[in-house]
């Protein structure tokens, strides 16, 4: 998954709800201006602050939760981590 967007809030962030307006941001550029098809949310297992933030907006834009990807990202350390998939299609987005 090395090269793909992605955004992170630093801990003196977290719980403030920025998570969500992060999300309808990038969401809306995301199909509004780029076109896009999809937009898929990885979060690691076992994060699950995050994926509690990532379920109410992907909740509230309509997406769905796909699974567990299987050895998704190698960290810096050389672990091996699984994500949890989530994504919102367009779709879904305009519906």
């Amino acid at each position: 998954m090395t090269g793909k967007p992605a955004i992170w809030l630093r801990k003196p962030f977290w719980g403030r709800g920025y998570s969500g307006e992060r999300a309808a941001a990038m969401i809306e550029l995301a199909f509004d201006r780029l076109g896009l098809d999809l937009v898929a949310v990885p979060v690691q297992d076992g994060n699950e602050r995050s994926r509690a933030a990532v379920e109410r907006y992907v909740d509230e834009l309509g997406g769905q939760y796909d699974g567990v990807v299987r050895n998704a990202t190698r960290r810096p350390d050389g672990e091996i981590i699984d994500h949890h998939r989530y994504t919102v299609t367009a779709e879904q987005y305009d519906s």
